[in-house]
């Protein structure tokens, strides 16, 4: 949870889990190696070798020691060459999971557009892509067992030779009594070498394991050490991004060209045509993107070094999806927050009243509709409010009637706070102080509504948005 925002989005959930399960489970493993397997072997090959030594069988058990030791050389070659199809087992058993989640997840709509044949297809492949990795990891797993038995073929027909040559010989160096004895042994010692080289085989596969654990792990954190400065808001504070620009997979999806000035207490409205760039800029200004926050500062000070507890209470930022946990309002809204004193007023003005009392909100939130989801959403800063509070269509999936209500609790809560939302509502953006016009990743326009909405060069993107409410 300390990782950057955009690994929340980018991280795909079922593959995301099935790593950190295999991870897990590898720290469990390797400790169980070392424990169950690393010390009974070293323990035993000193008191096996002390009996050999005991008995005058030092030579066989040299022997017997060097033979082990060039088995365990070619299972470590095998095991060398596996261990990127192993790699490729796991990538694929990653991919599967998350294929797998993404198709149940859509289960519904799925049946319902009666295209099961079709939707599953890319489940198919990523099932047959993990067979076929799995198969290759097959295979090498019977280049080991060959390895074992030829191992144990060997040093036991070898041994049994020896003891039958020194028999007929004429005077045994072993009666047949030690000679069974070491036998018994040595077949002992044989085993545990091969059990080895296995324990050997499922160690490389867990620390493989590990290591894609450990490369989640290493993700950079949103709390790096070097966020460590505090700021204390002395009268109004102003938030500025500078000229910068924002990419995804090489394609610019926003450029801002001048700097972008934003004063507590000021409301300001991101407007445009679908895909202008809207939500981009407002996750920019609330610092999500580590790649400009650089470029963002708060009272002159950059926010890629605010303390990620600064940053958080001073930039409020409110997605256009809502997203809850499951249970009760205390838990799946505010996620065990403590309610504020006049948040009890807002979820009346809300008429949220009876979800809040009596509704346990289900996995997905799939018992509430999309309007009181969207309400319960606002309800997080409005609970909690910042310096500045962004909100990315707050009246998105809400009833006409009672977008106007939701619009007036807002202006009145965020009064002397920063208010700044991405909206497509024509109808209320003369509310807002400053109105920012975008198309294409860049701001065409800003001022107030009453301006803009006369300016000629604006008309055909006016039109527009009117066409998408």
């Amino acid at each position: 949870m300390r990782k950057e925002f955009q690994y929340f989005s980018s991280l795909r959930i079922g593959q995301f889990i099935k790593s950190v399960e295999r991870g897990i489970t590898a720290h469990e493993q390797l400790l169980s190696f070392f424990v169950t397997v690393g010390l009974p072997v070293c323990l035993e090959f000193i008191v096996i070798g002390g009996v050999f030594f005991y008995m005058g069988g030092a030579e066989v058990f040299v022997a017997m020691v060097l033979l082990g030791s060039l088995y365990l050389l070619a299972t470590h070659r095998i095991i060398k060459w596996r261990r990127k199809h192993i790699d490729t087992v796991n990538e694929q058993e990653d991919e599967l999971s998350a294929v797998l989640f993404s198709t149940l997840q859509a289960g519904k709509s799925i049946k319902l557009e009666n295209a099961q044949e079709s939707a599953i297809r890319p489940l198919n492949q990523a099932f047959t892509r993990y067979a076929n990795a799995a198969i290759t990891v097959a295979s090498s797993a019977g280049m080991l067992n060959a390895a074992k038995i030829l191992f144990i073929s060997l040093s036991t027909g070898a041994l049994l030779i020896w003891g039958v040559m020194d028999q007929l010989s004429g005077q045994p160096s072993i009666s047949v009594g030690e000679l069974v004895a070491i036998f018994s042994i040595a077949g002992s010692f044989l085993l545990n070498i091969s059990g080895l080289s296995e324990a050997y085989r499922v160690l490389d596969q867990f620390l493989a394991d590990q290591r894609r654990l450990q490369q989640l792990l290493s993700l950079p954190d949103f709390d790096a050490p070097q966020r460590q400065t505090n700021i204390s808001s002395n009268g109004k504070s102003t938030l500025t991004l500078a000229p910068c620009s924002i990419t995804d997979n090489q394609l610019e999806r926003v450029s801002i060209k001048q700097n972008v000035i934003i004063h507590q207490g000021e409301s300001i409205a991101i407007t445009g045509p679908s895909g202008a760039g809207k939500s981009t800029l407002l996750e920019a200004l609330a610092g999500v993107y580590d790649c400009v926050r650089g470029q963002l500062k708060l009272d002159g000070i950059e926010v890629s070094r605010l303390s990620a507890d600064t940053h958080l209470a001073a930039l409020r930022y409110c997605p256009q999806m809502p997203v809850f946990l499951e249970g009760s309002f205390n838990q799946s809204v505010l996620f065990g927050q403590p309610p504020s004193r006049n948040l009890q007023e807002s979820i009346r003005l809300l008429q949220l009243d009876d979800v809040v009392r009596n509704r346990i909100i289900a996995e997905g939130a799939s018992n509430i509709s999309g309007g009181e989801a969207k309400r319960l959403s606002l309800l997080r800063l409005i609970n909690k409010p910042g310096l500045f509070n962004f909100f990315d269509e707050p009246s998105s999936s809400i009833e006409p009637k009672l977008a106007t209500p939701v619009w007036d609790l807002l202006f009145t809560h965020f009064a002397g706070r920063g208010l700044i939302c991405v909206t497509h509502d024509v109808e209320h953006l003369s509310r807002f102080d400053r109105v920012i016009v975008m198309r294409n990743g860049a701001i065409v326009d800003q001022g107030p509504w009453a301006d803009l909405n006369t300016r000629a060069c604006l008309t055909p993107i006016i039109k527009e948005m009117q066409e998408i409410r």
